[in-house]
Parts: C-alpha cells; structure tokens; sequence
C-alpha cells in the first residue's frame, strides 16, 4: 500500500498544473456547497431549538370578508386574559410588544437598544433562550426588571455577570437586571436584546389607549395542551370578543400558525414586523449550491479522463514488465483518493476561513457547531466518494484493461472520452449551469438597480430624520430651522419610506355599509408636501400653524378604491372626529415596490409627530446634523440621538433582495471560475496533444490566428450551445421571481446577450491564452524528434 501512495504522490507532483486545477476546482467547489449548505439549513431550521415547537402557534387575526384585508400578526391587549379564561385548551399564552428608539442609561453613557420587548411571564415557560445568569423563576418578579441579551450585557457593562447591576431606561425608569440571556440565535424570527415584563408596564410606558379590543398592537403566541385540536381551539378562540364590540365580533377570526411556519409561511400575513424567509429562493440558491458541486466534479472528471490518454505508455510499460490489471487499478484509485482527500481537508479550512465573510454577505451569525456537523461530514464525504468512484475507478478500468503493444506500436488512445461524446456534454453542461448563474445575477441587479432609481413621487436626497420621545415637535422644528445646513424640517407619525399605521372603521360620505377597508394613515404637519415635494391633483394641503386640525387629505388610490367621486368637501370620520376632506395627493410609494400602492390618509394631529425630517443642501450635511444632534440634546438630554438619511432608510427596504443578489453574483463568479478551470486544463491538454500537429501547419505557412482559432472554435462552440441551453432555464426562474414584486423591469434580450457574451468573452480568454502559447511555439522544438 505504501508504494502505491508513494507512486501516487510521485505521479501528482510530476503533473503539478493538472493536480493544481484539479485540485483548486474541488475545494473551491466543495467549499462553495458547505457554505450554501449552511445558510439553508439555517433557513429552514428556522424556530427549530424551541424544545415545545410543536404545540406553540402564533395567533393571527383575519377578516375573510373583506378583499382589502388579509391576515394580521397582531391581536389587542385583551385577548391573552380572556383565552386563558375561556379556552381551556389554550395552556400558555405570551404577548410581545416592541417599544421602538428604546434606550439604555449606564452611568453617563447611553446606549440604544434593537428590540426592548414587554412580555409576559410565560415567555421563559414557553421558548428556549437559556439563562447564562439568572433564571426564570426571579426574571420578572419585579416591574422594574429588565433581562437582557449576552451581547448587549457585554457593549453596556463589558462583561454578562452583571444580575443586580442598575439601569436607567430612556433616562427616567429605574431599572434592575434581573438576568442574562444567550444570544437570540439567527434562526429565530422573535429577535430582541432586552425583556420587561408587560403587564406590570404597559400603562406607564405606553399608555392606557392600548387596553382595548379594537386595537391590534401585540404578537400574541399560545401552547396548546397535548391532544387538542387546533381548528377547533382556533374556533373557540374567535368567539371570546366580548358582545359589546358587535363590529369585531361579526368580522374578526383568529387563526392559529404553527410557530415553525412563521417564518417560512408567511406571504399571506400582511402587516408583520418578523422576517420572513422565501422558500423559492432557498430551493434556488440549494440548487445552485448543488450545481457548483457538479461543476467541480465534472471539472474533475473531464481533467482526469483526458489525461488518461498522456498516461498510456507508462502504463503500458508496467503492464509489460509484469504489473497486474489490480494493482494497476488500486494505483489509480489510490491517486484519486489523495488528491480527493486532500481537497476536502482544504475545503473545510477554506468554510471556515471565510466564514466571517459569508456572515457579513448573508447578515447571520454562523457558529463552529453549524459547520461541523453530522450532515456536514456527510456532505463532504459524499462528495468526496463520487468523485473518487467516477474519476478514479472509469480511467483504472479503461487503462488496466487495454492491450499495451497496440500503445508501444503508436496506435492511437485518446481518452476515456474519446474524440467527443462524453467530455463535451460534460463541458457545455457546467458552462450551462455557469451561465444560467449569470443570467440570473445580472437580472437580479438590474430589478435591485430599478427600485433604487424607480421614481417614488417624493423628494429623499439630502434628507435625513430622528424620532423624539418628549420633546414637544413645534420646539425642536422651530430651533432647527434655524440651524446654519438647514433649508427645511418637518414632522409625521411615521416615516415615509415605510407608513406602517393601517386602520379601519373610517366612516366617509358615500360608503358602501357592507364594505370596511383598511386604509394606511399618517399624521403630517403644513410643511411635509413641500419637503419632499409632494403633489396635489386637487384641493390643497394644511394651512400653517395647525389651523387644519380638523381635516383630511387622501391620495389617488384611496379615491379609486373608496369610491369616491369628487371628493373636495365630503366628510369623512375617525375615531370620533369627523372633518372634510380638502385636498387629493398624486400617488407615490411610501412602502416597498414589493407591494403596491394603497389607499392613505393624512391628518394633522402634532401630538403624535414623532419623525422629525431635516432638509439639508448636500455640501452641508454634516453641519446639519451636528446641529440637529446639538438641539435634540438640549430638548431631550435623557435621549438618544440616532439619525438616519432616507436614502438609507429606504435601501433597508429590499435588504433581503441585496444579500440575496450578493449571494448570486458570488456564486455566479466562483461557478465560471472553476469551469475555466476545466476549460483552460482541457485546452493545455489539447495544445499538448496536437504540438506536431501545430508545429506542422506552422511550417506549411499557417499564421497565429489561424492556429488560435483550430484550438478554440471547439471550446467555443460548446461554450455557445451551453448558453442556448441556459437561456430559457434562466428565463422560467427569474420571471417567477421577478412576481415578488407589484412593480419590476420587464425581461429584454439584451440581458441575455449580455450574459452570454461575457461568458463567451471568459471563455475565449481562457482558451486563447493557452492557445497563443502553443501557436507562438517553435515548431523545431516540436518536430525534431520526428
């Protein structure tokens, strides 16, 4: 065995550029599919640690009667009492509510805080976020407790043993740490960094308004007992509104989702704060995770078999002076396996070297325990066993079993392959799977590109914003309009990027009694249109200085949908206020392109402004913001100041379709990567075959160019029918991802040339430059043996 090893390592070393390609192209390969691997499993693992998964469902609240709306991941406050009262089915019930711009005091520093949730007791009974210090029982039996996440333990105390440390939050509440908690792993829809108990604070630190049912604020989950039925509890669950509240009670159901589906299965679930994945991209990147996995070993297979030709009269020779047909094969399957072997050593230090990378592109937290896996090893060894089976054991075979004086006479032996047939299929295969890569990728940039320049009828250059707690908005709009960079402010509820507020029970002049819409509202104040250079198709906006308190504007969409013709002048009523309406708004997108747009009204109402927009000139922004940041401080000393320019805030919109489109081009460009790595080994393995050749038509008057294009036309040829394969495979994936989104480019020619031209482009780069090489060789070196 040790001589087969030592003839094997002998044999790799002899030929360093083929154990080179061979070698680079399976790990980066293997390597990509680790990675890939890695990233789905933790996609669809999503919620998987929780040990009592299986009975915790999320509470959805649903109007079937009304087209427009769906689903609501939201009940009112009431609810959990009254489902632990009247449904004995219901075990556990948790509620959470998000208090958005929380803040942390330690000492004299502040820290801002993503995700300080209310929640309720249950919490700890029901999910699985284990104690690093603390526990359960003593978390929340105080109102003034705060249990936090390891990770914001450490940036506010640089350290997490830190139970009984004192806190303030948002510079007033006095508060106790009661626990700390491991970090959320990234395959968790609830995400936060610190938890209060809820019932004990929800009147002080939002307010009695939310203790009703007709409002929907909370994430309300339940574990149901062992044994029930979950439509019939779903059905109990939809009848506890209590009969005062007829309206809710004649329209409004609740369903139960199993917590696993949450994140998976959640298209239809209209207004939800928790991430959700698309399980046709997850197939899709699997997919190309598998097909990059082909290539590499179909790279391997084309190298190895195509040498099996320039090995023949060596073996020839051994068969000669008494080497046996086995051990003959055990020596080619030995070198298989070393070479095999070794790339999957390297493509596990190379998973693991770039993981940082890989995190920073998909936005998880990868742990070591992920990589080094039972189905990690499987994975690799797999891979490892076909490659060995198929490149090692076909050309063992082939060339233990031909006669060795047909190859010492100088008759011809050409390859597992042979001529054509097998290695070009193998070829055009993997530069079709290349290419459909490519496709893909540049259609996903060009829809990313036309949402990030798609007109969206409001002005957001050179604006940034900051939401305020105390202060009173008409005292900081008033002292940052006079701000050296400032050219304008204003104020809303909400920011317009993203106008999250829907409501329904609108009453307006004309209504259809049957119909009860959701429709999107947001508080403005006199100078929101001109800021972002809004526009009017009728009417006009709030007059200065609140004197429009009692009025609606709406825009276009909510004129087509609400029916309502010549709508200057009627009334409309909310929550008790009826006012005229006095203007309609041209549409522009205040959400993502993902959905389309819907009906909106605007109010003025300036004690919910909470979004302030400061206009600046561009040249002076950063004097804009020190200003802004220096009044906020003097209004709100116990407040963070965390500004955010539009354009940023509206990029964090399609973030998900980034990471997705960075995933793409990167396996895109590792995929022709390693097929020019065949490629270029196939065409020195050509050029070396037809050296005489080559040397021959020199001598007869045949110039470069010539001979460049007998090695090349080919290569190309293959490269060419591989794109026409790719084409309307690209074609079918990228127009059904393309219906993700209400408004999109439309798919053109020209970004299928484009793709097939550079690939074409790649690969003629690739073949040209060994081709160039062999023509410019001296044809005497070539032929003086002959």
């Amino acid at each position: 065995m040790f001589r087969h090893v030592k003839i094997a390592f002998r044999n790799l070393l002899r030929d360093r550029l083929y154990t080179l390609l061979n070698g680079l192209g399976l790990t980066v390969g293997m390597a990509a599919a680790l990675l890939i691997f890695i990233w789905a499993n933790d996609e669809l693992t999503f919620d998987n640690f929780h040990p009592k998964r299986d009975s915790i469902y999320r509470v959805l609240a649903t109007w079937p009667n009304d087209e427009s709306m769906a689903t609501l991941a939201l009940t009112p406050l009431p609810f959990a009492d009254a489902a632990r009262e009247a449904v004995p089915e219901v075990e556990l019930v948790c509620r959470f509510l998000n208090l958005p711009g929380a803040f942390i005091n330690h000492g004299d520093k502040r820290f801002g805080v993503e995700g300080l949730h209310l929640v309720d007791t249950d919490f700890f009974s029901m999910f699985h976020f284990p104690f690093l210090h603390g526990n359960a029982t003593s978390a929340f039996n105080q109102a003034s407790n705060i249990v936090l996440t390891a990770s914001l333990a450490e940036r506010i105390f640089g350290t997490t043993d830190v139970v009984g440390q004192p806190l303030r939050g948002n510079g007033t509440f006095e508060l106790t740490v009661s626990g700390v908690l491991s970090d959320v792993p990234s395959n968790s829809h609830i995400r936060f960094e610190a938890l209060m108990p809820l019932r004990e604070n929800i009147v002080p630190l939002v307010g009695d308004w939310v203790d009703t049912w007709t409002s929907f604020n909370f994430d309300t989950y339940v574990m149901l007992r062992p044994g029930v039925d979950v439509a019939t509890t779903a059905k109990k669950l939809s009848a506890i509104f209590p009969p005062k509240e007829d309206f809710q009670r004649d329209n409004a159901t609740f369903e139960l989702q199993a917590l696993t589906d949450v994140y998976l299965h959640s298209d239809f679930v209209k207004y939800s704060e928790a991430p959700q994945g698309n399980l046709s991209i997850i197939r899709l990147i699997g997919l190309i995770g598998l097909l990059i996995l082909l290539i590499a070993c179909v790279n391997y297979v084309n190298m190895s078999t195509a040498r099996s030709a320039h090995r023949a009269k060596a073996v020839g020779v051994r068969k000669i002076v008494g080497a046996t047909r086995w051990e003959l094969f055990r020596q080619f399957l030995t070198e298989a396996a070393m070479l095999v072997g070794l790339a999957s050593v390297l493509a596990l230090a190379l998973t693991q070297y770039s993981l940082g990378f890989f995190e920073e592109m998909t936005g998880k937290n990868f742990t070591k325990g992920q990589l080094f896996t039972q189905t990690t090893a499987l994975i690799v060894l797999g891979t490892a066993v076909t490659a060995v089976l198929v490149a090692g054991i076909q050309p063992a075979i082939q060339l233990s079993n031909f006669r060795p004086l047909d190859i010492l006479r100088g008759s011809h032996f050409s390859g597992i392959a042979g001529k054509g047939g097998l290695r070009k299929i193998l070829v055009t295969s993997q530069f079709a799977c290349s290419g459909a890569l490519i496709i893909g990728t540049f259609i996903m940039l060009a829809q990313l590109d036309f949402m990030k320049k798609e007109k969206l009828g409001y002005e957001r250059e050179h604006i940034f914003t900051f939401r305020i707690n105390e202060a009173k908005p008409q005292q900081i709009i008033d002292a940052l309009k006079r701000q050296p960079g400032v050219l304008a402010v204003t104020a809303s509820n909400h920011s317009i990027t993203n106008i999250a507020n829907s409501n329904r029970g609108f009453d307006y002049e004309g209504k259809d009694p049957n119909s009860d819409p959701f429709i999107r509202f947001i508080n403005a104040d006199e100078s929101f249109m001109d800021v972002f250079d809004l526009e009017l198709v009728a009417g006009r906006w709030f007059s200065p200085g609140n004197a429009d308190y009692d009025a609606y504007l709406i825009n276009e969409t909510a004129v087509k949908k609400l029916n309502l013709e010549d709508p200057i002048g009627k009334w409309m009523e909310f929550n008790g206020y009826r006012a005229p309406i006095i203007g309609v708004v041209k549409d522009f997108h205040f959400r993502s392109l993902h959905h389309e747009i819907e009906q909106l009204i605007f109010a003025q109402n300036p004690g919910r402004f909470r979004q302030i927009y400061v206009k600046t000139t561009g040249e002076n922004a950063g004097t804009a913001i020190a200003s802004a940041e220096r009044v906020f401080n003097e209004l709100e000393p116990d407040a963070l100041f965390n500004h955010q320019f539009l354009d940023d805030s509206y990029d964090q919109l399609y973030q998900s379709e980034n990471r997705i489109g960075q995933l793409f081009l990167s396996f895109a460009v590792l995929a022709i990567f390693i097929s020019c790595l065949g490629i270029f080994g196939l065409a020195t393995y050509s050029a070396e075959r037809r050296l005489k050749e080559i040397g021959i038509r020199k001598i007869l008057g045949s110039n470069v160019t010539g001979i460049v294009s007998l090695l090349s036309k080919d290569f190309l040829g293959m490269v060419a029918l591989a794109m026409l394969v790719a084409t309307p495979v690209a074609y079918f994936f990228m127009h059904k991802w393309l219906q993700n989104f209400a408004y999109r480019i439309e798919l053109s020619w020209w970004m299928f040339a484009l793709a097939a031209g550079i690939t074409l482009g790649i690969a003629l780069l690739t073949v040209s430059f060994q081709s160039v090489r062999a023509a410019l060789a001296n044809p005497v070196h070539s032929l003086r043996s002959e």
